[in-house]
């Protein structure tokens, strides 16, 4: 079988629409060319996807793999419900990272504001639910796959995978009908959060703990879709757990009572597929979708 042909600054330019001697001056560290620091980024990003450019992660990979995966999530203390489905994905990233011989290093937030460099001895990362503002300062700092999870950062150059909540929020209608408000956590990724309610009436939506106490107690008689199964012991202080409807992961569903409806979330099924896409970037086999709904 033939070797597979070597990528070459052609491919490399073609890829980043830009000229070859452009990729060789940024490639090269010339200092002495006015090239934009956006161009600069897209080049490297793209060079290191095609196993090209001689930065830390190529090195690492040309004496074999440091075989360390890292995740950068954030917990928020007043979206309870959300950081346990959020800890509970990444007990599965890791179990299932670990069988196949990575380990796993969580990567902070905003390191460069805590003084912490950039670890460069990593194969690829995973991010969950981050904000636009963390996940760009992140991805300006590292040329690996990346593989964004409860995220729309709309790029080719990265793979978002995310739960499929309004088709879970349909499938839940069929409990509750149409009459009914959606409870839930807030996201930090920002395009996320409205893919997830945009189907909703603005005025149905109820952001936990940014509705005040009087509008849950409004919601006695009311029937409601909540996210998660730890908001939704909450909600029980306020509805009836005939008038709910909750999604949630299975990881975390054994946790309510058999009376409340539960819709679930294969959160089993997406760390699987992440996982997989992962593993195939690293081969660099990049699959020609980068939006995948699960």
């Amino acid at each position: 079988m033939a070797d597979k042909k070597k990528t070459t600054l052609k491919d490399v330019a073609r890829q980043a629409g830009v000229s070859v001697a452009t990729v060789s001056y940024i490639l090269n560290n010339r200092t002495d060319q006015k090239i934009s620091e956006a161009t600069r980024k897209k080049v490297l990003q793209i060079a290191n996807l095609l196993d090209y450019t001689p930065n830390f992660a190529a090195k690492s990979l040309a004496t074999g793999r440091s075989n360390i995966i890292g995740v950068s999530y954030h917990l928020n203390e007043n979206t309870p419900s959300r950081n346990l489905e959020i800890t509970g994905f990444v007990n599965l990233l890791i179990e299932r990272l670990n069988r196949l011989k990575y380990d796993v290093l969580f990567m902070p937030l905003r390191a460069s504001e805590d003084n912490i460099s950039p670890n460069r001895n990593i194969d690829g990362i995973i991010t969950i639910d981050l904000s636009h503002r963390d996940f760009i300062e992140l991805a300006d700092n590292y040329y690996v796959p990346i593989i964004n999870v409860d995220m729309l950062v709309n790029d080719l150059l990265f793979y978002q995978i995310y739960s499929d909540i309004p088709s879970l929020i349909n499938e839940a209608q069929k409990y509750v009908g149409d009459d009914f408000y959606l409870l839930l956590d807030g996201y930090a990724n920002e395009n996320y959060l409205e893919f997830v309610t945009g189907n909703v009436a603005k005025d149905r939506v109820l952001i936990f703990p940014e509705c005040s106490s009087g509008i849950l107690d409004s919601l006695h008689d009311k029937k409601a879709v909540v996210i998660g199964s730890y908001l939704a012991l909450i909600a029980r202080a306020y509805l009836k757990d005939s008038n709910m409807a909750v999604i949630s992961s299975n990881e975390t569903s054994h946790i309510l009572p058999e009376s409340v409806h539960v819709i679930r979330n294969d959160y089993s099924k997406k760390a699987n597929l992440v996982i997989s896409i992962m593993m195939n970037a690293l081969d660099k086999k990049f699959d020609v979708t980068h939006d995948h709904k699960v």
